[in-house]
């Protein structure tokens, strides 16, 4: 055990500082620490990613090969300066690894873009900056030590405030409630989660956020309304927000040159 373990009221709670980690350590082994740009955009916007990197002609720098898919990571130029865009997986744990796989191989400014379910009377496709994330997934545990809510990079936060300004895009700063699964936000839980003071759920947030933070990375999110669960009696996914991914990823790149400036 390294000098910085610490045991837990239960495994999810253990503790370690190492930043040596087995199973990373093959990444920076494999693949030059630059190979890919400082400035990630991390896109959970299904297909419209690899519909961008057609369309653009977007270079593929490197692959993560992964038992659900290989993920290419590609490389583009906007607005004269160089950036890395990777189609991120749903759920922490998988986003995490996609995330980690880029920090070896040379990200320092990651923005993430992806959905959220809307808490409150939110129309669909509202963007949205979340500051502060609840951690009620397993992930963001393994990089922090326990407490409720982790609380996002002022400075990448407001570089993706001036990038949605600039664009002329309405949008608010929320609270997300990161959750390790939709299919168990039942009536009670929300209504719990909703007198803490969350507006929106998502499933990386926290974690995504603690990961930079453990490894000194900039980071920040920008999220659009998808399905709603303002109704308690009956879920509506509306269009799952589909229509607003190409725009959303426009605005990841916009916000996320603007960082390590």
């Amino acid at each position: 055990m390294s000098d910085g373990f610490v045991r837990g009221a239960a495994p999810i709670l253990d503790r370690d500082d190492d930043p040596k980690d087995l199973i990373g350590g093959w990444d920076r082994e494999a693949h030059a620490p630059d190979t890919l740009p400082s400035r990630l955009v991390m896109a959970f916007l299904g297909t419209t990613v690899d519909r961008f990197a057609r369309e653009g002609g977007w270079e593929t720098r490197v692959t993560l090969e992964s038992i659900t898919r290989d993920f290419p990571y590609y490389v583009t130029t906007h607005n004269g300066v160089e950036v890395g865009i990777v189609l991120a997986p749903l759920g922490a744990p998988a986003a995490v690894q996609n995330l980690e796989f880029g920090i070896n191989l040379g990200a320092e400014h990651v923005v993430a873009v992806g959905s959220c379910g809307a808490l409150h009377d939110t129309e669909e496709g509202a963007m949205l900056v979340p500051v502060k994330a609840m951690r009620d997934e397993g992930t963001s545990y393994h990089y922090a030590a326990s407490e409720d809510f982790i609380d996002l990079q002022p400075g990448p936060v407001a570089a993706v405030r001036a990038a949605l300004d600039e664009a002329g895009r309405d949008h608010r700063d929320v609270v997300t409630w990161t959750t390790d699964g939709f299919y168990r936000e039942t009536p009670a839980v929300i209504k719990d989660r909703l007198a803490r003071g969350c507006d929106v759920v998502d499933m990386e947030c926290s974690a995504l956020a603690a990961v930079c933070d453990f490894r000194g990375v900039e980071f920040a999110q920008l999220l659009y309304t998808a399905d709603s669960l303002v109704d308690l009696d009956g879920h509506d996914p509306r269009g799952w927000g589909i229509a607003s991914r190409a725009v959303a990823l426009d605005l990841a790149l916009d916000a996320v040159v603007r960082l390590g400036d």
